[in-house]
């Protein structure tokens, strides 16, 4: 049955009134100089070279001749002669040159001279934001979903995705090995870029979805019915659609469980922090922790959404990787960390810069990880921050609406919450190639 979240008339689905920021004004850019042929530009470098000095050379002597006549009119006449002996000599100089600059012309190969490259201008791109309020995001652009078979064919998405990535390096690489069979998913458009691809570790299958967003409004969290505290449940699959994500993945089915500290758009809601550790994300889209004990009742929470301006917060842990070094847990209040189980974890890599990944038994691969082998193929990555959420059968990953990863019992459960990333430009934008 297709998903039809029961929201009230004043909450009801919509798409949300884009946030343009406008662009900064275009530079002029100069009209590149007619490109030199390869022998003209071998010509002219030889001329400045070795012409230019000895040109200089020889006309300095002629005026140091000249000059000693300088106030010597009754020498006029017979200076004059000696000058056009000196020219004479210079005509001779210059000729001699000339002709062994031909014969150096004649010993290169003007296939070894690069052309000369005209520089590329980045085409001025507005910077879009999704409302806080907005129960859905914009639609993403079908055309600019797509699929490979192998790592290398990613190469041209991964050139076209070089501007919104600035500077930072993928996880994903054009020599990835990746599971037997299994396809490469991708979105591109003027706000994100994802791709979705599946390893062997271990003798698990890990589906891992890698995102950079533009904005850090495109990371967000949506509940079950459109609220906090709705008693709705959904498939992951249900509610990616619903509000339009490019990659959505299970959270921490918070109406499951009492346990760590709970934050929908930047409120607490409730807290149990007495083992719990708890992820937040600020409204930079960077990840916070907080440890057991460390936030006790709501205020103490609260406070700690002010002071980091915590957009909203997961409950499941524990933490993997806090900044790059991979924690050890030998007991953890939540889950079942020291037996093999079905994992999930949200990764950060660098600003605005993500992985979900999850860890599943596939095919003839039928082992799963405990927390601690989990962390280590997870600390693997690079990542720079990682959270575990909820496993077993509520670890999945959806892009563009479809289940990429096999869960448990090879099916979904409804569940109350999920994660995604959304495009911010209005239904997708063009194709930004």
């Amino acid at each position: 049955m297709a998903y039809k979240p029961k929201y009230a008339a004043s909450s009801r689905k919509r798409e949300p009134d884009i946030i343009r920021r406008k662009p900064e004004p275009e530079k002029k850019v100069k009209s590149p100089k007619k490109q030199q042929s390869k022998a003209g530009r071998i010509a002219q470098m030889i001329l400045t070279v070795i012409l230019v000095p000895l040109c200089t050379f020889a006309t300095a002597k002629l005026l140091g001749r000249m000059v000693v006549f300088v106030g010597r009119p009754k020498a006029a006449v017979v200076s004059k002669t000696k000058n056009m002996a000196v020219l004479d000599d210079f005509d001779a100089y210059v000729a001699e040159k000339i002709a062994r600059t031909d014969s150096a012309l004649s010993k290169i190969d003007a296939s070894d001279i690069p052309e000369p490259t005209e520089e590329e201008t980045e085409p001025v791109r507005e910077h879009y934001t999704i409302p806080d309020d907005a129960l859905a995001a914009p639609k993403p652009n079908q055309s600019l979903f797509g699929r490979v078979d192998s790592p290398a064919e990613m190469e041209p998405v991964l050139k076209k995705a070089k501007w919104i990535l600035d500077g930072q390096k993928t996880y994903f690489q054009t020599n990835q090995e990746i599971y037997d069979g299994s396809i490469i998913r991708y979105y591109l458009d003027d706000s994100i870029f994802a791709v979705t691809w599946q390893e062997v570790h271990d003798d698990s299958v890990y589906t891992f979805s890698e995102v950079k967003v533009e904005d850090a409004s495109q990371f967000r969290r949506h509940l079950a019915g459109g609220e906090y505290g709705s008693d709705m449940q959904y498939l992951t699959t249900e509610m990616a659609e619903s509000v339009n994500a490019v990659v959505a993945s299970a959270g921490d089915f918070y109406r499951f469980r009492n346990f760590g500290a709970v934050v929908y758009q930047g409120q607490a809601k409730r807290v149990e922090g007495t083992y719990a550790e708890t992820c937040y994300i600020d409204r930079s889209g960077d990840m916070h922790f907080t440890r057991g004990g460390e936030v006790l009742t709501v205020q103490d929470v609260q406070d700690f959404v002010d002071a980091n301006d915590i957009n909203f917060s997961l409950a499941f842990g524990p933490i993997l990787v806090d900044n790059y070094e991979l924690q050890e847990h030998t007991w953890y209040g939540v889950g079942e960390i020291t037996e093999g189980y079905a994992r999930a974890a949200l990764c950060q890599m660098d600003a605005l810069h993500y992985l979900v990944v999850t860890a599943n038994t596939t095919g003839e691969h039928q082992s799963i990880p405990t927390v601690a082998q989990f962390a280590k193929n997870i600390a693997a990555t690079g990542c720079r921050m990682a959270y575990c959420l909820d496993g077993g059968q509520t670890a999945t990953i959806v892009m563009n609406n479809d289940l990429v990863n096999r869960p448990v019992y090879g099916q979904q459960r409804k569940i109350s919450d999920i994660i995604y990333f959304a495009t911010a430009v209005p239904e997708g934008g063009m194709d930004n190639g």
